[in-house]
């Protein structure tokens, strides 16, 4: 499945620059120190908005998923499947990701994962999940 090309933002700089430095960088609250996602704007704990950039470990568990089959190409040959997930971090955010590696028939809920970052030729490095 293509991604295509991932830009910044400018709101998303401190994520990409650590998904290129192979690290998993998400917000977390200032104030009440919470973890959230990396496009959170403000904290739904204590409602501050002065969020930083803190890194996470990258530990995550499987919460559920989907599986993309891709329809045979002319030739007859066939995609592979395509797993898209929601993971919950050791750190407690959700995050929506694709998995790489995982065998579709083998996922289950609460199936541990590690992150592990794609850094394509053009645009941004981007963070999957894989089965520990």
């Amino acid at each position: 499945m293509d991604l295509g090309v991932l830009r910044r933002d400018g709101r998303t700089d401190p994520f990409f620059d650590g998904t290129a430095a192979g690290r998993l960088v998400v917000r977390r609250c200032d104030a009440c120190d919470r973890w959230l996602a990396p496009d959170a704007g403000d904290c739904p704990g204590c409602g501050g908005s002065d969020l930083g950039w803190a890194e996470a470990s990258g530990e995550a568990t499987l919460v559920t998923w989907t599986v993309l089959h891709g329809r045979p190409a002319d030739d007859g040959t066939v995609p592979p499947p395509v797993c898209l997930a929601l993971v919950e971090l050791a750190e407690g955010p959700w995050l929506h990701t694709r998995l790489d590696g995982a065998d579709p028939a083998r996922l289950r809920e609460g199936l541990p994962l590690r992150a592990v970052f794609e850094h394509p030729a053009e645009g941004e490095s981007y963070v999957l999940f894989r089965p520990r």
